[in-house]
């Protein structure tokens, strides 16, 4: 079960630029990243069949998108935490979504995940948007696509240790406003935020969480307790429920 990896890809068209998209956009699935995935970690991953242009994803393309996440969410944890445990030599209870499990799950990220050299057309791009972003955006190193798709399989026990362990919480999704970063994803919703200066109902995307965590790889400075962290963040913005 751990030496195979799978992915059903459909209808393929081809781009202006030469690029192949298959059924719902999912430009990771090109010929060039499909060579490069062959020779990746070894991870079964499910691709969203209506891809990942949340931007540009029509408010009833979302609904349905939400509702596909929601329902592959136990056989992702089923897979992921079979997975884990198996290479991290533990039982599988141990990973029961607590808090402290998750770093469990970060530790065997840090062993698992690779990096390779980012290819050249992503790496143009990189450069255009630098000059708003800065040149702290260019990144000569990416994650490999095993690697972006075992964080999203992370974003789920994310997610689910929150609901598990604070019933307060929920995934849901909203549209608007259409350009907020978060539109149209999975996130956790039931969070209040309070400073001196905002206040009111937040919600948290958990793959911000892993990629945040994730982005520590960019400077050597990854640690076991990344992920962690962010989580025990936002536990201080989990309202108490009523008695």
């Amino acid at each position: 079960m751990h030496d195979t990896c799978t992915i059903t890809i459909k209808k393929e068209k081809v781009s202006k630029n030469g690029e192949r998209r298959y059924k719902g956009g999912v430009s990771l699935m090109s010929i060039d990243n499909l060579k490069r995935f062959h020779k990746d970690i070894k991870y079964d991953i499910v691709v969203s069949p209506f891809g990942y242009d949340y931007y540009n994803m029509t408010a009833k393309q979302a609904s349905k998108n939400y509702d596909w996440f929601i329902s592959i969410i136990p056989q992702r944890m089923t897979y992921f935490r079979e997975r884990c445990s198996h290479d991290l030599r533990i039982t599988i209870n141990s990973l029961n979504f607590s808090a402290d499990s998750l770093i469990l799950i970060w530790r065997w990220f840090i062993n698992t995940a690779r990096m390779e050299k980012t290819p050249k057309y992503n790496l143009r791009e990189m450069i255009k948007q630098s000059e708003l972003f800065g040149s702290s955006y260019i990144n000569e190193k990416q994650f490999t696509i095993s690697s972006q798709f075992i964080m999203k399989d992370i974003s789920i026990y994310i997610g689910q240790s929150f609901i598990i362990n604070y019933p307060q919480l929920h995934w849901g999704f909203y549209t608007k406003p259409k350009n907020d970063i978060n539109a149209k994803q999975p996130v956790i919703m039931g969070f209040y935020y309070k400073d001196n200066n905002t206040e009111g109902d937040v919600s948290i995307n958990p793959l911000s969480i892993a990629e945040g965590a994730a982005s520590n790889f960019f400077s050597n400075t990854q640690s076991e307790t990344d992920v962690w962290d962010y989580y025990m963040h936002w536990v201080r913005f989990i309202p108490q429920i009523e008695k």
